[in-house]
Order: C-alpha cells, then structure tokens, then sequence
C-alpha cells in the first residue's frame, strides 16, 4: 500500500513540473549563448507579483556544474566539476526547434590517452529556470548578467 501511495505521489510530481513552463530553461528562456571563460547567458522568464512574465538576464558558470569523466572522456553533471580544465573549442548547439541545446567541447583527460575526444551533454538535463534564475543539478545558481568580475 505505501509503495502505490509513494508511485501515486511521485506521478502527481512529475506531471506538475511538466505543467510548469518555467522548469525547462531552453522554453522559458531567450538569448541563450555561451560566453567567453565558459559561461552560460539567457535571459530568463518567469512570473511576477501581478502575473505578468518578467525577464531576467543570467551567467552561469557551467565550470561549477560539469565535469569530465576520467576514463571514458565525457562531459558529465559534476558540482564544481571545473570541466574547463580538460576541454576547449566548446560550442552551444540549437536544433531549429530550440528544445534543447547541447554543449560539445574538445576534451582530454589528465590519464590515459592524450588525445582529444568531442564530448557532448544536453545542457537540457541539468539546468533549469527557477524563477528567472539558471540553476544546475548540484544547487549552483547564476548571477544576474554583467556582474562577474573579469
């Protein structure tokens, strides 16, 4: 009985999140791009007091949210992974549809084979839009766009 009232609860969840429109960043957020020292730009949109939608620009550093793995070469979700250490040439890619975008870098890990190996993770999966804010899994939120020091 309490595992069908825990499936029960776990259902009516994810049907929620899927009702949000704010939950997936790349369908509630425009001008997204990714800036010079690996950050993620958007602006983000998300509720106001009065219902109206409100707009807020953001940079995520994506170093405090993926990493490398080190034995098979792929970008994965990783607080402060600092991916950057191991990657270059990344590009963000945006299908016509704009459903999701996927970070490709040129990677290599620090053991085994020194070659570079193109690694691709659909950012999609690991961040979203909570309230006009890009967070990524692990808890790291951005700040409001222009305010990091260069």
């Amino acid at each position: 009985m309490r595992f069908l009232i825990l499936l029960a609860s776990a259902a009516s969840l994810l049907t929620t999140a899927a009702a949000d429109p704010y939950a997936n960043f790349s369908r509630s957020c425009t001008g997204i791009d990714l800036v010079p020292d690996f950050f993620l730009g958007a602006t983000c949109c998300h509720p106001g007091e009065d219902g109206s939608d409100v707009h807020s620009e953001n940079e995520l550093d994506l170093n405090l949210c993926i990493g490398l793995d080190q034995v098979s070469n792929q970008l994965k979700w990783e607080v402060y992974g600092k991916f950057s250490n191991y990657c270059t040439n990344c590009t963000l890619d945006t299908p016509e549809d704009g459903t999701e975008h996927q970070l490709t870098c040129s990677c290599r890990p620090l053991v085994g084979s020194r070659k570079y190996v193109q690694s691709t993770l659909n950012l999609d999966d690991g961040i979203a839009n909570e309230w006009g804010t890009l967070r990524c899994e692990g808890g790291m939120a951005s700040l409001p766009r222009g305010s990091r020091d260069d």
